[in-house]
């Protein structure tokens, strides 16, 4: 009796093992379509290697009449169910965090701000008085937000002149955008100290879509992605900022070239939908990253195809997480905002470290021409680590992680797993070229800030805009 029910079970095992392997496969199979970043011969080779499992499984299992290597079927059966179980979880989150890259909303944060010494405490205590904010495509979302809560008066002004009035006591409140407010701590003097917030809100607006003129295969036809590294903290899609790093990369799948092209944060340009007064390239980024995408394009007379929006939690992030990167810097310094030194040559840099390297000017004779260097320096060193070690295979699962909500970009997952799959199947090793355009610094009013306050900018350098844009026609054109 006890033979026969030691019988039945190991049959009622062998059938559970077999369909959980099937089921375990299959659900594999077409996580790996749906994801499609394997090129068909690899898919092929599963494929194969899919069935001969299975027929192996279903000879050991049920064929041989020997317990023992029923046994060992079973064992063997229970490990595949096992990687099924961790693949597809590893193909899970991968495929989730490409779907969460390209969002179509984002979030912007306003905050309400009146002088120190007024006797206003909320929002609600600002009834029938005075608002000042922007006139952009946000103030009827602002004006939802004001009107659900309290009547008041509307005056619409440019960023300067809404300070001015707010000072002057013409207004009792203001509304600043977060990175117009960082804007205004980091330029006006005492800022801080003048004003308080009293009231915070969030508006969704639609994220930037790049609309590029060239339709193209990005596997197979050069393109031109642009970096935007923002200077503040947190989720990337929840804030906007000034630009601070504004990378141009050009690649060419045909001949496995990237260009890096870095401008000055403080180039001194016409931004684009502006009149009269010139801006600094970084406060583009306040008006969103299609004002910064937009300034680049009409200032190198080319066509940026997807952008990729970082800050600084991205950088510390991705570093940390393949296991820091390899500088060689050409001084030693302690930098400003790091308490450690840095050595002259060789230097392993951890993500704090690396963020630190990358901000520094100070430092330098040619504060951000060098700034911009650094920050070539330091993408090359990721791009390197990621294409040339194990380090994207054994860190993949922390790295999605990690890196979940610390970069936008506009690339749809079919372009991102393409690119990935181009790389599976052909393995290229990528030669990277870093060039940076320069200019004198100089004392100029910006569009930003308005006619009344000066800035420091950097007046462009012609001559090395010229040769940066017969350098970029080099690689998009090379066959």
């Amino acid at each position: 009796m006890l033979k026969c029910k030691i019988k039945w079970f190991l049959v009622c095992m062998r059938i559970v093992a077999i369909i959980g392997v099937i089921v375990g496969l299959g659900i594999v199979s077409y996580n790996l379509l749906k994801l499609d970043i394997l090129p068909v011969k690899y898919l092929l080779v599963g494929s194969i290697i899919i069935i001969i499992l299975i027929l192996v499984l279903v000879y050991l299992l049920f064929i041989v009449k020997k317990t023992l290597i029923q046994v060992i079927g079973l064992f063997i059966a229970v490990l595949l169910i096992s990687f099924c179980c961790f693949f597809n979880k590893y193909l899970s989150n991968t495929y989730d965090f490409f779907k969460n890259a390209n969002k179509e909303y984002e979030t912007i944060s306003y905050s309400v701000l009146i002088l120190n010494e007024s006797p206003y405490e909320t929002l609600e205590s600002l009834q029938n008085k005075s608002i000042s904010y922007l006139e952009d495509s946000y103030k009827v979302s602002i004006q939802k937000e004001l009107n659900r809560k309290i009547n008041y008066t509307e005056k619409l002004m440019d960023f300067w002149e809404s300070i001015s009035e707010l000072f002057d006591k013409k207004v009792e409140a203001i509304i600043l955008e977060e990175s117009y407010l960082a804007l205004a701590k980091e330029e006006i003097q005492d800022f801080d100290l003048k004003t308080k917030e009293i009231y915070t809100f969030e508006i969704q607006v639609k994220a930037h879509e790049e609309n590029s003129n060239v339709s193209m295969n990005i596997t197979m036809e050069p393109f031109i992605f642009y970096i935007s590294g923002i200077d503040q903290w947190g989720n990337v899609k929840s804030i906007r900022g000034r630009s601070d790093v504004n990378m141009l990369v050009i690649v060419n799948p045909k001949t496995n070239q990237i260009l890096l092209v870095n401008t000055p944060r403080d180039y001194y340009v016409q931004l684009d939908g502006t009149e009269g007064l010139k801006d600094k390239l970084t406060h583009a980024g306040i008006y969103g990253i299609d004002k910064s995408i937009k300034t680049l394009e009409n200032f190198y007379d080319i066509d940026i195809s997807h952008y990729l929006r970082v800050n600084f939690d991205s950088v510390i992030k991705i570093i940390d997480v393949i296991g820091g990167i390899d500088i060689n810097s050409d001084k030693a310094f302690k930098p400003r905002n790091d308490s450690r030194y840095i050595n002259k040559g060789w230097n392993h840099f951890d993500g704090k470290l690396a963020l630190a390297y990358a901000r520094e000017r100070y430092a330098y004779t040619t504060g951000d021409h060098h700034r911009g260097e650094n920050q070539q320096q330091v993408i090359t060193a990721i791009i390197e680590k990621l294409t040339r070690s194990n380090v994207l295979i054994s860190k993949y699962n922390t790295l999605l992680d990690s890196l979940n909500g610390s970069f936008q970009t506009d690339m749809s997952m079919e372009e991102i797993t393409s690119f990935i799959k181009y790389q599976i199947d052909k393995m290229p090793s990528w030669k990277v070229e870093s060039i940076a355009v320069t200019g004198i610094g100089d004392m100029q009013p910006t569009y930003s800030m308005g006619s009344k306050l000066k800035l420091y900018v950097m007046n462009p350098d012609m001559n090395s805009v010229k040769m940066a844009k017969e350098k970029i026609k080099e690689v998009l054109n090379a066959a």
